[in-house]
């Protein structure tokens, strides 16, 4: 399966001290494109910051529900994790060593960085994963290795979601611990399919951590 060139924002490469891609929800949802993300982007306004932002030419990274049988998802979900592992790579091509590079996304985006995360584990800079969580339930509460130990990871969710059940997202936060993640996580009562400010607040506290640990 094919992708189109991903958006680029931000920082030019030489004055990069981070790498994020940032990967957009559902098509007919909000931010649900690579346009919408670049506004995130923009409202961050994180200094020294290159963002890589993914498309997909039919508005899905996988066809139905992160909650049906994994199966329903393929062969879409492995293609698209195929092309995030494509896109990390070209970071550290461009130079970018792992502690720079952050993982995230929105929606179906965060749903899909849970996955690569878990089954991709390594010492990334950090991640973050806004209203989404892993598509493999037989994964949930394994140990994925020690890949993540000590990478900072944000998850945020709502308890009255009805597409993300509250504890797929707790299962998520479990396996990422499991892995050794450091995760801090905003899961808030009653809140719309929206990225509020306190987590674009928080999106501007993990960047910061993250450049203050690669500096030292």
């Amino acid at each position: 399966m094919a992708f189109p060139e991903p958006l680029d924002f931000g920082a030019d490469w030489p004055e990069a001290e981070l790498a994020v891609l940032l990967w957009h929800g559902q098509e007919h949802g909000p931010n649900g494109s690579a346009e919408a993300m670049r506004d995130l982007a923009a409202t961050i306004a994180a200094p020294n910051v290159h963002y890589i932002l993914p498309q997909t030419e039919n508005g899905h990274w996988f066809p139905n529900s992160l909650m049906a049988p994994i199966e329903e998802n393929e062969p879409q979900l492995s293609a698209a994790l195929a092309h995030y592992a494509a896109l990390t790579d070209r970071i550290l091509a461009r130079g970018l060593p792992l502690e720079r590079i952050v993982l995230g996304g929105f929606g179906e985006g965060a749903s899909l960085t849970a996955e690569f995360l878990v089954r991709r584990p390594r010492s990334y800079g950090g991640a973050f994963i806004l209203t989404g969580g892993l598509l493999d339930a037989a994964a949930i509460g394994r140990r994925p290795g020690s890949g993540l130990l000590a990478v900072p990871v944000y998850v945020s969710g709502s308890e009255t979601d009805l597409d993300l059940p509250i504890d797929r997202i707790r299962g998520t936060i479990r396996t990422l611990q499991a892995g050794g993640a450091l995760i801090t996580s905003h899961i808030f009562p009653d809140r719309p399919m929206m990225i509020t400010d306190g987590e674009i607040a928080e999106l501007r506290r993990l960047f910061q951590q993250i450049k203050t640990a690669a500096a030292a």
